[in-house]
């Protein structure tokens, strides 16, 4: 009796383990319909063994296989590259309270006290106030 409830544990414990697996799968699989081709990186490093030394070499071959619009991992770090200048123009100039606000790095942070900087602030009243103190 004692074999058969261990292979059950294991059968189960198997069965737990795939179903995990293929949830995992599932969830970043609709997350990758959301975002521009690019290509497949490592499962930890990304895209970062495969970077030569020319980058721009590099970047320019991947906008002729996936277009002007393309992404890649850097590590954890999901990179959008915007390789026609219209595009760019777009971001930079008329979506730009969208793209303003991201993030800061953590370094960004603690060296501007919070992110209490024109670089670092998100976007609103005070870095309107900001940019006029600067201008």
């Amino acid at each position: 009796m004692e074999p058969l409830k261990e292979l059950f544990l294991a059968a189960f414990t198997l069965s737990i383990v795939f179903l995990t697996i293929l949830w995992y799968k599932l969830a970043s699989h609709e997350e990758e319909l959301r975002l521009p081709p690019g290509p497949r990186g490592l499962p930890i490093v990304g895209f970062l063994p495969f970077l030569p030394t020319n980058l721009h070499h590099q970047l320019t071959k991947l906008s002729q296989q996936y277009g002007p619009i393309y992404k890649f991992w850097l590590g954890s770090k999901l990179c959008v590259v915007l390789n026609a200048p219209s595009l760019a123009k777009e971001v930079v100039r008329d979506q730009d309270s969208v793209f303003a606000n991201r993030d800061p790095p953590i370094a960004g942070l603690v060296g501007t006290y919070g992110g209490l900087d024109i670089g670092f602030s998100p976007c609103g009243s005070y870095w309107r106030e900001m940019r006029k103190l600067f201008v």
